[in-house]
């Protein structure tokens, strides 16, 4: 079928939309009478029956997002879902998250999975902001308004989402009013202070960083300096203060200043504070909900902050026993300040364990000391003219604010006896204004003057919408149920940019009128999607259970082929309702299913929207002679790219003991995705762009995936719960058509470039592929030109020779990535009377992590006036007099590291593995007797600590293991880039409710 989409008019589709709404069933209970069992419902009014289960999926529930210090839903999942795996770009709140289910299945765009609100498809928490470093989109939503969060794992689960759903679907369920109740409030709060969850990076102070100098200088005899003019340590320091620090030394402040730059960028303390208040209740025909929060983070980083007002409705109506509506809005406002991000001296937090401690905040007119160091091929200042943190800190920021609205409205309507019609419609707007204001001063741009500063407005308009249709059949015969669905559903949006930018700001005034000249762009990018979707289902006697699911979707995107087919068939048996079931089983559920999704990972982030089509660009502003301007061809077209496709088994069982008060989740799965999308190189002679998407790749992913769910003790005072979960997760590239080796990390020569991984068929996916560290060299070895506390590299694979010139090893494959094999959680809550304990342990083993800031961090002497971490002074190989260190683990440094043993290499890997307290909670609750003579029905007073303790397994390991460069790709998967760190929480909090 070749079809083209358009842009089709309102009055022409079908509506899209996934409704989230919860139906309860009673089951006995010896202990607690009832138990709770809620269908998750996915798209079109489609329920998964847990008594019927046949695909995988967890349930989260609403008691571990009230309340939390965190900015966003994603962090509060980590640990608490198997084969779920999370990683942080930064502890600076509104921060972009990695969350890989299952491991990663494509080459390009965000392994995060697909996020569903209230049957919004709000897309996957990718960075969609023009100039913030990092921003996640799922930081606008209020976790305390949420009911519960369920994540889908495999083909039958999330078939019906297709293409979208491939990495996995996590559908969001806030809270919703109830039928026949009085009108309740409840109202909470919480504050927590905060620090460094796990940092051990040590700057060296002033004194340490003279005799590192000092050190420098010695080593450096004959190899950059004159040996004749060093005869002891006191020549070697008297050279290195006037060559490098020739400004302070002359001013005579070596013995007043020792700053403290980490420290005089950050806070003394931060401070986390929530607020929340909620309105529930409903009659006989109308259910509402009526809630607000205020979140406000002010986090280590000076000047940062993040604060967010959130106000969330849902309102419930039965217009009959057959037709009944649902309206959910939920809207916040974030106002963000940060700073200048990346690597570079502009990001003061990077800055600051960079600049030398010799070097004050502030001169004796208080101004801000720019004074700049020997500007020598070595020295190349401590940082340049202008980059002191504290005042760029305070005279280059960062400041946004972000509305976004989240509405969705849906109608159910049994228009017969066994058929019902469901509609729903959603939508996601989000308004996000930048700014960026640099005083002069600060060269943050190398297009900039020194009396010159910069002034940027950014302007980023989001509007997405989605409606489904869909009729729904269920019938009982007997023992027979027979269950059907059909629907159509449209997908629309829409991302417009206008930018703003100025170069000559005159003075400290962020307007344009006070600018010399002024640059303008936009851009204006549009996606559709339409898919027709179908299930069936059938079970008999509550034993067996099968369904299938049918999706054909169509996606702008593409080229002449713009729709796929996809499915998934699933069977569950129900063991425990055979008369031969051994009585030792509560549960015995057996099940299987098996399915083709499709993806196209670039179209949840923006800039890909156009691939099918050949782009050209023209600017006027540069050419040659009197004819100015010039054209090229901005993107190469494939008319030909065609949907990824991944093939999904899944075999699972569900297993209880003891009225399950002992239950067992167990799950095998296998995905395999062919026709996996990236980049496919062109030939310099073709004169345009260099590459051009393709169907390339064969990714293969395996592993087992383990839940234990236990009441060891359950009676009237004492009561003792465990959730505990485990993943083995290993992924693969099979296949790279046309391609034996793809690398992320350019020319290894140069400092903007610290990927170590790679791409290569027959590989562990994103496998490290480094020069190999050998260690250092204790004695001379003339004939290889090696000397003594030299650096040495391994030749090549068969680590049988060395070298001292890293540029003369072959990089190696390692054998590890940075993806953790094994995931565990463990969660125990203990219930004595009205006093509750609970905490929550998570751990991730078998993979490497990787410092991408390490050649300043420890640069081996190539940079004599930066500062470093304190193992470059007592760790590091030297013979000079009073300092000798023969045995150190970092290598002779001498001036300008001649042997460029500061960059990649294995040098700078570290095992990841580690056990962190996620989260510990006390909690005191009143009785009934409180309850009573004050007319509450609920208060409760808790002391809450979140990322309180991390023990790693690698003494080498100074930095958060699970931090990432980005979200927007798997190459930033366990890179560590120095910015604010993952912050520990400590909270006092109460909630009450009447």
């Amino acid at each position: 079928m070749n079809v083209k989409l358009r842009v089709l008019s309102a009055g022409a589709i079908f509506f899209l939309g996934i409704a989230a709404n919860a139906q309860k069933k009673k089951v006995a209970d010896t202990v607690t009478k009832t138990k709770e069992i809620e269908e998750v419902v996915v798209i079109g009014n489609i329920k998964l029956d847990p008594a019927q289960k046949v695909g995988s999926y967890n349930t989260v529930s609403k008691a571990n997002f009230e309340s939390t210090p965190f900015s966003s839903v994603d962090e509060v999942l980590n640990g608490r879902v198997a084969g779920l795996n999370f990683s942080s770009a930064s502890g600076d709140p509104g921060s972009s998250s990695m969350v890989i289910i299952r491991g990663v299945s494509s080459l390009i765009g965000t392994p995060n999975p697909l996020y569903v609100i209230d049957g919004v498809v709000i897309g996957k928490g990718a960075d969609n902001a023009q100039v913030m470093e990092s921003w996640n989109p799922l930081a606008s939503i209020d976790p305390n308004a949420i009911e519960s969060v369920d994540v889908l794992k495999d083909a039958s689960a999330t078939a019906l989402y297709g293409s979208r759903g491939a990495n996995g679907v996590i559908i969001i369920k806030t809270k919703k009013g109830k039928f026949n109740q009085k009108t309740k409030f409840d109202f909470s709060t919480e504050t927590g202070i905060q620090d460094r969850a796990f940092d051990k990076l040590k700057i060296m102070n002033a004194d340490e960083y003279i005799k590192y100098g000092t050190m420098l200088i010695w080593n450096s005899r004959g190899r950059g300096v004159d040996a004749a003019q060093i005869q002891n340590l006191d020549d070697a320091k008297k050279y290195f203060l006037e060559q490098y620090e020739t400004t302070y030394y002359n001013q005579g402040n070596l013995k007043s200043t020792n700053t403290d730059w980490i420290k005089a960028v950050t806070r003394n303390s931060s401070v986390v504070n929530t607020y929340n208040f909620g309105a529930t209740g409903g009659g006989e025909n109308t259910s509402f909900r009526i809630g607000g929060s205020y979140y406000q983070n002010k986090p280590l980083i000076q000047t940062s902050a993040f604060d967010r007002i959130s106000l969330n409705a849902a309102i419930n109506h039965k217009a009959s026993d057959k037709l009944k509506f649902g309206l959910n809005v939920n809207y916040s406002n974030v106002k963000r300040s940060t700073y200048f991000g990346g690597r570079a001296s502009a990001n003061p937090v990077t800055s600051s364990i960079m600049i030398s401690p010799l070097r004050p905040i502030y001169n004796e007119n208080n101004t801000p000391d720019d004074g700049i160091y020997n500007q020598s091929d070595l020295g190349e200042g401590s940082p340049t003219k202008g980059f002191n943190p504290v005042s760029i800190l305070n005279e280059a920021r960062q400041d946004s604010r972000i509305n976004t609205i989240i509405a969705s409205a849906n109608m159910d309507y049994a228009f017969a006896k066994d058929f019902s019609f469901n509609s729903t419609f959603g939508t996601q707007t989000q308004f996000m204004k930048e700014r960026n204001f640099v005083l002069p001063g600060h060269p943050v741009y190398t297009i900039m003057e020194d009396d010159k500063g910069f002034l940027g407005d950014y302007r980023t308009t989001i509007f997405e919408w989605n409606w489904v249709n869909s009729i729904n059949y269920n019938r009982n015969f007997g023992k027979h149920n027979v269950g059907a669905a059909a629907g159509i559903e449209y997908q629309d949006h829409d991302y417009n940019v206008l930018s703003s930018e100025s170069f000559t700001l005159n003075g400290d005034r962020p307007y344009f009128i006070y600018t010399d000249e002024q640059f303008a762009s936009n851009r204006d990018l549009r996606w559709t999607q339409l898919s027709y979707f179908g299930r069936l289902s059938y079970s008999f006697d509550k034993r067996y259970s099968v369904s299938g699911q049918l999706r054909r979707d169509g996606n702008s995107t593409l080229g002449i082929d713009k729709f796929g087919t996809f499915w998934s068939v699933g069977g569950s048996w129900n063991v425990v309702q055979e008369s031969f079931a051994p009585s030792m089983f509560s549960t015995l559920n057996l099940r299987a299913s098996y399915g083709v999704l499709g993806n196209i990972p670039y179209a949840d982030q923006w800039g890909g929207q156009y691939n099918s089509a050949t782009n050209y660009f023209y600017n006027y502003t540069y050419g040659y002679g009197p004819n100015s301007g010039f054209g090229g061809i901005a993107n190469a077209a494939n008319p030909f790219l065609k949907w990824e496709e991944a093939k999904h088994l899944d075999i699972g069982a569900d297993i209880g003991f003891f009225n399950d008060r002992l239950k067992f989740t167990l799950d095998y799965y296998r995905k395999i995705t062919s026709g996996a999308i990236d980049t496919l190189p062109l030939s310099a002679e073709s004169g345009g762009p260099g590459a051009y998407y393709a169907n390339i790749g064969t990714i293969r992913n395996t592993g087992f995936e383990l839940v234990v769910e236990g009441s060891p003790i359950r009676n009237s005072n004492f009561q003792w719960n465990i959730n505990a979960n485990g993943a083995y997760s290993k992924t693969y590239l099979d296949e790279l058509n046309g391609i034996d080796l793809k690398t992320y990390n350019g020319d290894d020569a140069s400092d903007d470039t610290n990927a170590f991984v790679a791409l290569a068929p027959g590989h562990i996916f994103g496998e490290y592929y480094a020069v190999q560290w050998a260690g250092i060299a204790q004695q001379d070895d003339l004939t290889k030109g090696i000397r003594a506390g030299d650096a040495l590299f391994y030749t090549d694979a068969s680590r049988t020779d060395v070298t001292n010139l890293r540029a003369n090893a072959q990089r190696v494959w390692m054998g590890k990535s940075a993806f953790p094999v094994y995931n565990v959680g463990l969660t125990n809550e203990f219930k004595y009377k009205n006093v509750t304990l609970s905490f929550l342990l998570t751990g991730q083993f078998d993979f490497y992590v990787q410092n991408g800031v390490n050649s300043y961090t420890i640069h081996d002497g190539r940079f004599p006036t930066r500062n470093q971490v304190v193992e470059a002074l007592y760790d590091s190989w030297t013979d000079a007099p009073g300092m000798e260190n023969y045995g150190a683990s970092n290598p002779k440094a001498v001036l300008g590291n001649p042997t460029t043993s500061r960059l990649e290499s294995s040098r700078f890997i570290s095992k990841g593995d580690h056990i962190r307290l996620k989260e510990m909670r006390v909690a005191y609750t009143f009785g009934d007797l409180f309850k009573k003579s004050t007319g509450i029905n609920n208060f409760t007073i808790y002391l809450r600590g979140t990322n309180l303790l991390t023990w790693v397994f690698d003494k080498n390991l100074k930095y958060d293991p699970e931090s990432n460069s980005n979200s927007w790709s798997w190459v930033g998967k366990g890179r560590y880039w120095y910015s604010a760190p993952v912050l520990r929480n400590i909270s006092l909090g109460f909630q009450i409710g009447f």
